[in-house]
């Protein structure tokens, strides 16, 4: 029961990660309105205890939208201090919310060696709103509400509605220092899991920035200059989906631990290309509900190699507030 438990909570934050568009390199890229595509290859990867392979390649396409931005400014003279520094930090007053529109389309070919079919055509399609806000003490208020389908092609008929969401609060310490914290939920299929998370950057030096969000990732980055952007880390991943398994609809749970190299670079203000490869050194596929047949699959460790481009558009709440502050 333990560890059904960790791997479902493995699978739902990473998820519920990648279904956010969050990421923990450039926190105020959170929000940042953008088409993001990847394409990823899993090799072969054999089972533990069979001769077969297990492999898979997906294209992800993600779509994050303005759907309303407001920024202002309002000033009253606070004289409570008659340091200039304490009069202007507590006379002005910026006001900023933003609330975004996410769509996502995940199309994925697994190859299951042992299964009498073992090609299978995944699909998932997720939407959802994104928002964020500045408190009084200058924190930011961020949340996520998403509806998602994900199922085999012989599935989708019988698809099942799933539901996550995210609440949480940012606490800016400088540029490149910051931490923040929150609770997830998830409901999917009959599971539901409540999550909490916490993670941050913190510099180090003027070249290297650390980044974790637990308990799913920890990565060092190092920014030489303003277009490349290189990443070393390891994280936890996986996906939940239904599938057909002996004529009858059930879900597979698949959840992986990894260790990975990404480079970002920036082509031009609005086109990112990133690369990135990596080795994944735990596997695990687990069928629920299958009537006394077998339900988890142990894999061998493998590689994996991925390529994406973010194409962005319009600027984030947080650049918009800055501009506006600077401008007064």
């Amino acid at each position: 029961m333990k560890k059904l438990l960790l791997t479902t909570l493995i699978t739902f934050v990473s998820n519920l990660a990648n279904a956010q568009t969050f990421e923990v390199d450039q926190i105020e890229q959170l929000f940042r309105p953008r088409v993001k595509i990847d394409g990823r290859y899993l090799f072969d990867s054999k089972f533990k205890d069979t001769s077969n392979v297990f492999n898979s390649k997906d294209v992800n396409a993600v779509f994050t939208f303005p759907i309303k931005t407001k920024v202002d400014t309002d000033i009253k003279l606070d004289l409570s201090s008659l340091k200039l520094k304490d009069i202007l930090k507590n006379s002005v007053r910026i006001k900023a919310s933003q609330t975004l529109g996410m769509m996502r389309v995940n199309a994925r070919q697994s190859t299951i060696g042992f299964d009498s079919l073992p090609t299978k055509n995944n699909l998932t399609i997720a939407g959802g709103v994104l928002g964020a806000w500045l408190t009084k003490k200058y924190r930011i208020g961020f949340y996520s509400a998403n509806f998602a389908i994900a199922e085999q092609d012989k599935t989708l008929p019988k698809a099942v509605p799933r539901f996550s969401g995210l609440i949480g609060q940012l606490h800016l310490r400088g540029l490149k220092r910051n931490f923040f914290y929150g609770v997830g939920a998830t409901y999917s299929d009959g599971l539901f899991l409540p999550a909490p998370f916490f993670g941050g950057s913190e510099p180090i030096g003027k070249k290297f920035i650390f980044n974790y969000t637990l308990p799913v990732q920890i990565n060092l980055q190092y920014k030489d200059d303003r277009r490349t952007l290189i990443t070393v880390g390891v994280s936890a991943d996986g996906y939940r989906t239904g599938i057909d398994y002996n004529k009858k609809r059930m879900n597979l749970n698949y959840t992986s631990g990894l260790a990975y190299a990404n480079l970002r670079y920036k082509l031009n203000k609005n086109l990112v290309m990133r690369i990135e490869g990596g080795y994944v050194f735990y596997q695990n596929l687990r069928y629920t509900r299958t009537d006394n047949l077998r339900t988890n699959f142990q894999l061998q460790p493998g590689p994996y190699a991925q390529i994406g481009f973010n194409v962005l558009f319009g600027k984030t709440i947080w650049e918009k507030a800055f501009e506006l502050f600077s401008n007064r």
